[in-house]
């Protein structure tokens, strides 16, 4: 990829988005604010956010803002899920932040299932998409489109990788915000990332094993989760030096 410079007024724009992104991710704005505000940095006609669900039970979620309007959709397309490998976006498997043309050639494109079936069919020409940092066997994606004319610029490529890290905390804070807990159970997890077992917390804080236990118990509820790593993993917390082996 060419040297690129920011001019003043790009660096300042994505210094305030980031800004933004911020201020979205403690509590204020929303999901389609972030995008809108992304859509004023680089220009395309709409833009998505793709989040997939693990294999197999594999689940589109897809936050759209565009001059049509915006919507949230959930979409079990299999065709589309099928043909997953094959986008050079989606797939995750070119970059981090990845045009079409960084892939195929013109020609090459329009041979391919994504343009006969998709691009083809609504008038987009183009396309350029921001992995985000999820789980294994989830995937995230921003996604501009754009219909015929000019392509994405390696200007919209580096402002794109600089907003990267803030898009990701922003969306999914929105969209996957962190379970309420109590303060109870908020430090019995603490514990349990440091690697302490259900009798050590309980001798720790003056309870019984059973209480610990039932706390924990509740926590999975709330969470979602059926293991410790995966509780604490849910609610941001790392497990310390020497505890990840024992957590199940």
């Amino acid at each position: 990829m060419a040297s690129v410079r920011l001019p003043e007024q790009d660096l300042r724009a994505v210094l305030d988005l980031a800004e933004h992104c911020c201020a979205t991710a403690a509590g204020t704005g929303g999901a389609t604010e972030v995008l809108d505000a992304v859509t004023g940095l680089v220009r395309c006609d709409v833009a998505f956010w793709n989040w997939i669900g693990p294999m197999p039970q594999c689940e589109e979620r897809a936050l759209v803002s565009s001059s049509r309007g915006r919507e949230v959709v959930r979409m079990p397309r299999q065709s589309w899920l099928e043909h997953l490998h094959e986008h050079p976006i989606m797939s995750a498997r070119h970059g981090l932040v990845t045009a079409i043309s960084d892939v195929f050639s013109q020609c090459e494109f329009r041979r391919t299932w994504l343009y006969q079936e998709v691009f083809r069919v609504v008038g987009l020409a183009h396309e350029i998409g921001v992995a985000l940092p999820r789980p294994n066997g989830e995937l995230s994606v921003v996604v501009l489109s754009r219909g015929p004319g000019r392509d994405f610029s390696e200007r919209d490529h580096l402002v794109l990788r600089l907003l990267r890290p803030h898009l990701g905390r922003a969306l999914h804070t929105l969209a996957d915000p962190a379970p309420r807990l109590t303060a109870r159970q908020k430090e019995i997890l603490r514990l349990v990332a440091e690697g302490l077992t259900d009798a050590h917390i309980a001798r720790r804080l003056g309870l019984s094993h059973r209480t610990v236990g039932k706390h924990l118990e509740n926590v999975y509820a709330v969470t979602g989760t059926h293991s410790r790593l995966q509780a604490i993993t849910r609610v941001g917390l790392a497990p310390s030096d020497g505890a990840l082996a024992d957590l199940s």
